[in-house]
């Protein structure tokens, strides 16, 4: 049972986590060299016969009902999930649809605890699967352990990777009002028809750091140093790795009488950047903290472990990270600029705003 699982955690002096959705499940943790065997042992007995205990099930169905319907009034779950059903061209029943929130909540009250066991022993196994160990250990004890533990689990489902190819953004403007918060959120998206291997990709990350990427970027600057106007703000970059379906945002969290003021410092901004461009000086400070950010997180266990795992499902080595690096290293205020110019066009963003905006 869970205290059972819980006390023998403890008693390795080890961390244990699972994860998962719709198409993966995961499992990753930390314990000392001495209880590394232990560890992976007990994980993956969770993973491969879990209990299933139905009063362990009702309160993990009750916890997201309460978590739901908490989100049903707060601004930035509102605008996230506004944004994320905006131009999804799929189907209610497929894994990439994106639900209302009372879909949702049908959802958890229709599901039983065997629909999940059923769901488990049909897709959940090892036959496609990635596995990576960081730290002090012995490789050649290790490697013996997972063909044990791994080798002969497979999934009764034949794996198939769900694609997710690029598709343009439509132009909207959603506005939800939420009464009585405190704070209220604008989110604006575009999808970019990028990969993190495309050539281009460095330019981009160069261009979107000065952009609102960094603390001493010019979003935040302008929305939080300069003018005061908000709490947090910012833009967000993330590229497709296998499909070409990349995403370039941008963020404000503020008061919502500030809503007018944030929105035409968001849009003087954005204009800013794409009709003057940046200057030689803020790509050379950009990619230098771009690279510094990388070589720190290299150093770190949890980002290498997680990289490895990401690299063995892709078919990489970090050969393709030292060409990313090389790529940053060489992009030059000319190859920034396009890279914005073509990837953040402003007719086609799609912006949510949420918050008690009677208050302007």
């Amino acid at each position: 049972d869970r205290q059972a699982f819980d006390d023998e955690i403890d008693k390795l002096r080890a961390k244990i986590a699972f994860g998962g959705g719709s198409t993966n499940t995961s499992a990753g943790g930390e314990t000392v060299r001495a209880n590394l065997a232990p560890a992976l042992r007990l994980a993956v007995e969770a993973l491969r016969t879990p209990a299933f205990p139905a009063a362990e099930f009702d309160k993990l169905k009750r916890e997201r009902v309460t978590a739901l319907e908490a989100s049903r009034t707060e601004p930035t779950a509102i605008a996230q999930r506004a944004l994320a059903r905006h131009d999804n061209p799929y189907p209610k029943g497929d894994v990439r649809y994106a639900a209302t929130l009372d879909e949702d909540l049908a959802g958890i009250a229709r599901v039983k605890v065997d629909d999940v066991a059923g769901f488990h022993a049909r897709f959940v196994g090892a036959s496609h699967g990635e596995v990576a160990l960081v730290g002090d250990f012995d490789p050649a004890e290790a490697r013996p352990l997972l063909e044990e533990l791994f080798g002969s689990w497979r999934a009764a489902a034949p794996y198939a990777r769900v694609p997710n190819p690029y598709r343009p953004t439509t132009r909207a403007e959603m506005r939800f009002d939420t009464p009585d918060k405190p704070n209220a959120i604008i989110l604006g998206t575009i999808n970019a028809q990028i990969r993190d291997v495309d050539p281009a990709f460095a330019a981009l990350a160069v261009a979107e750091r000065i952009l609102g990427g960094g603390p001493e970027a010019r979003v935040p600057a302008r929305l939080r140093e300069k003018e005061g106007l908000s709490y947090s703000a910012g833009t967000f970059l993330q590229p497709g790795q296998i499909d070409d379906l990349g995403s370039l945002g941008v963020y404000a969290i503020f008061p919502p009488q500030a809503l007018g003021k944030v929105r035409t410092a968001l849009d003087e901004e954005l204009a800013r950047a794409v009709d003057a461009g940046f200057t030689a000086e803020e790509v050379a400070n950009a990619k230098r903290a771009l690279l510094e950010e990388r070589r720190t997180n290299r150093a770190q266990d949890g980002t290498l472990v997680a990289a490895l795992v990401g690299q063995a499902y892709l078919g990489r080595t970090f050969a393709e990270s030292a060409k990313l690096d090389a790529a940053i290293g060489a992009v030059d205020v000319t190859a920034a600029n396009a890279a914005l110019r073509k990837h953040l066009a402003r007719d086609r963003i799609a912006w949510a705003f949420a918050g008690d905006f009677a208050k302007q």
